[in-house]
């Protein structure tokens, strides 16, 4: 192990740094970034301490192995500074540090972003990100735009170098020299492993010290380090461990175009092929004993088997986040993909037809809204867990469905989500707030479109980004009766009244609405409610309201209006959520 500072690393002659595309691509965010500030500011002028970093050596080339969040956010830093200094350079052209500027320019430049001796750059990010890295962390290029930004990795590069961009636009001059030279003579130890072996067993060895690695992490070192205690004669080293790399290079690619967190794609896929299923919770331990409960020369094997398998997991996870097709876009409006993720990966590694997985998205569509407007601690994992296909043969699919449907309309153990019990609990006044009455009332604009409309003119996400559910009979109301509304308080018959009929929050009195138009409407009479209505060009249920009332020249929102609404919803709804239509 030695011990250096940054500029000397970087200073030696010809050496260059690669993040190999096996490793993690950038991930740091504004917490990160804050804490380097800080840690900066905190050590200017004194000893700075950046840690510790492990790399592969080939030739003049060092791979880095761990650490490569610290060095990529250090060299973003440096171009940061070089864009913020050659920008205020009218502040200090005329003083006694002209000099001393310049030539920390082209030092800064030459160290750290392009070698100027052979024009090559001195550090490289991953391989899918280092051309946008050149562009806008080596050459620096301000136009970056949405369309650019085509990953997590590359929006966490360009948000680290706007934060310490503008960071150091606030700064004098004097601290920020100050802070350049405290990370250039920051002290760091080094090794150097001598091959793939023993940066695996490092990595480990780091793990059971408490460093805080993800899962994915753990497993990754765990698999190599199986593929070197595999007999040679059985096998050769250097072939698995390249497998196991060239597999991970497709993980990572992928983890930086998904949102869902890497770990938690993980437990998906294991509780799609693990023993356990649905009811996994140790993730890690339970691989680490599937993979030893096989002979050594059957472990390799195995963990390819595994990790090929995952890598195909998180491309399954991509192609859904990117699809819009009409029951998948639902499904992922439910919120709730952690119920489905399993389901869906396994019926992808089980090779389905296109149209057996439609099927099974509309099922678990379907399911997922049958829990969620039911609510209360039924338990739906030990149902999933109940009918998830032991086999990866598809025609076990088309059997989990047509299982799943049985039980729905015949078991009572799944009587929490039948017909009656969905109806009834959007029938219930209790309806209002459950974190679903949105995505009903957006599948009864469907419902309406399909029935009599063009498909909606805006989409889930734009209505829930400015949401607001829109009480036609507004909650607070001085004077109901001469505001156009029915009667609210009925003392000697209290079925008869909005509020003490339980009719304020039914289903029925209940709309999608844009914020701003809810607000703006508030409690004003509902014959100027319905005007408004009647003239929105983007949403259908508002426009058929006028459909409810009885008079519509002196047109009145009362009880009966409610109830004819809310038996259209209940009414879609057994369309919408048919189990003979899955």
């Amino acid at each position: 192990m030695e011990s250096t500072t940054i500029k000397a690393l970087f200073g030696r002659r010809n050496i260059r740094f690669i993040i190999p595309a096996y490793q993690r691509a950038y991930t740091w965010d504004k917490r990160q970034f804050s804490q380097f500030r800080e840690d900066l500011q905190e050590c200017a002028g004194s000893d700075y301490y950046l840690g510790h970093f492990l790399f592969e050596q080939d030739g003049d080339t060092f791979y880095v192995i761990d650490g490569q969040q610290r060095l990529t956010t250090s060299i973003i830093f440096f171009s940061a500074f070089l864009y913020v200094i050659k920008s205020r350079e009218s502040e200090w052209i005329i003083t006694d540090k002209k000099e001393i500027i310049q030539d920390l320019l082209l030092d800064v430049s030459d160290y750290y972003l392009k070698d100027s001796r052979h024009n090559r750059q001195k550090f490289a990010t991953v391989e899918y990100d280092n051309n946008f890295f050149i562009d806008t962390i080596i050459e620096h290029h301000n136009n970056v735009s949405n369309d650019d930004l085509t990953s997590k990795s590359k929006v966490a590069i360009h948000r680290a170098l706007c934060f310490f961009e503008e960071w150091l636009k606030e700064c004098t001059i004097d601290d920020i020299l100050s802070y350049v030279s405290s990370l250039e003579n920051a002290s760091i130890t080094t090794f150097v492993v001598k091959d793939k072996l023993q940066a695996c067993q490092i990595f480990a060895y780091q793990n059971d010290r408490g460093k805080r690695l993800s899962n994915l992490e753990i497993l990754k070192a765990y698999f190599m380090l199986q593929i070197y205690r595999t007999p040679f004669e059985t096998f050769e080293h250097e072939s698995g461990i390249t497998y196991i790399e060239r597999a991970f290079e497709d993980i990572y690619r992928y983890i930086v175009l998904v949102s869902v967190d890497e770990d938690s794609v993980l437990g998906y896929y294991w509780r799609a092929i693990g023993p356990k299923g649905y009811y996994s919770e140790n993730v890690v331990y339970e691989i680490k004993a599937w993979i030893n409960a096989c002979s050594k020369e059957e472990q390799f094997e195995r963990i390819k088997q595994f990790v090929n398998g995952l890598s195909k997991s998180f491309q399954i996870v991509n192609q859904i986040e990117h699809d819009n097709s009409f029951y998948t876009a639902n499904l992922k409006n439910l919120k709730n993909m952690a119920i489905s993720y399993p389901i869906l990966i396994k019926a992808k590694l089980s090779n389905v037809s296109k149209e057996l997985f439609d099927r099974v998205i509309k099922l678990m569509e379907n399911i997922t809204f049958r829990s969620l407007i039911r609510g209360g601690r039924a338990d739906i994992i030990s149902r999933m867990q109940q009918i998830i296909p032991k086999t990866t043969n598809p025609d076990g699919f088309s059997q989990m469905i047509d299982t799943a449907v049985w039980k729905l309309n015949n078991d009572w153990w799944w009587g929490y989500w039948s017909d009656k019990q969905m109806l009834e609990h959007i029938k219930s006044g209790w309806f209002y707030g459950n974190r679903v009455d949105n995505y009903l009332l957006w599948r009864y604009e469907q419902y309406l479109c399909c029935k009599n409309y063009p498909n909606p003119k805006i989409c889930f996400s734009d209505v829930i980004s400015n949401e607001s559910i829109e009480h036609i009979a507004p909650q607070t109301q001085s004077s109901p009766l001469e505001n156009g509304y029915g009667i609210y308080e009925d003392k000697d018959n209290p079925q008869q009244g909005i509020v003490s009929g339980e009719y304020m929050n039914s289903v029925g009195n209940l709309m999608l609405m844009a914020g701003s138009q809810n607000s703006s409407l508030g409690n004003k009479p509902f014959a100027l409610k319905l005007k408004v209505y009647g003239s929105d060009n983007l949403l259908y249920q508002q426009k058929e309201i006028i459909e409810f009332v009885e008079d519509k020249d002196n047109p009145v929102w009362d009880k009966d209006c409610i109830k004819r609404r809310r038996e259209k919803i209940i009414q879609a709804a057994k369309e919408i959520w048919c189990l003979d239509n899955i």
